[in-house]
């Protein structure tokens, strides 16, 4: 039997965790929509577009506007978790969330 070095074995069993790239961290992912997320790379592909569109378009404005666009992600966020380890209700909040991102 051939013994594996552990920094071997170690990288082995980080690898998903770093293959994808969600806007919050795996390693910490407590909560089923997080856990989902981080185990599916469709949700995790939808959540690093929505991130990205989000911090792009909160970058770009200030003041009221701003903030509104804080609030309503905060609760968007809300609706996603409350999605817990239902594959379609995230999906379906993501879907919803990018389009609305796009037409802000």
């Amino acid at each position: 039997m051939k013994i594996i070095p552990a920094t071997l074995l170690l990288a082995f069993v980080l690898a998903p965790l770093t293959a994808q790239a969600q806007s919050f961290n795996c390693r910490y992912a407590s909560r089923p929509d997080e856990v989902l997320i981080c185990q599916s790379s469709e949700l995790s592909q939808l959540d690093s577009r929505m991130s990205g569109m989000y911090f792009r378009l909160r970058n770009q404005l200030g003041g009221n506007a701003r903030y509104r666009l804080e609030a309503d992600q905060k609760n968007w966020l809300a609706g996603r978790m409350s999605c817990g380890r239902d594959y379609g209700c995230i999906a379906s909040s993501y879907h919803r969330r990018i389009s609305q991102l796009s037409n802000y």
